[in-house]
């Protein structure tokens, strides 16, 4: 049986998935709320704020961008855990 936090991970994941779609055709803003929603639910996503990074900075929020970055290059210098 799955845990609740398993679960709110798996739904994570299915933002993530939903803002990488929503990313390739180029709906940054909706992406922009998927990835946010999936880090809600997954907060320690380092690839999640690293794609978040990219949209902003597709859209010219190069403050937004540069604080999505640093924040996915924290979490891969440390260890991941779930």
């Amino acid at each position: 049986m799955a845990s609740a936090k398993d679960a709110s991970f798996q739904e994570g994941d299915d933002y993530f998935r939903q803002g990488l779609m929503l990313s390739r055709q180029g709906r940054w803003k909706e992406a922009i709320a998927a990835y946010k929603d999936s880090l809600r639910l997954n907060p320690g996503n380092a690839q999640t704020y690293l794609n978040l990074g990219f949209v902003y900075y597709e859209l010219g929020y190069d403050r937004e961008a540069q604080e999505a970055f640093d924040k996915a290059s924290k979490l891969q210098a440390r260890p991941c855990s779930r």
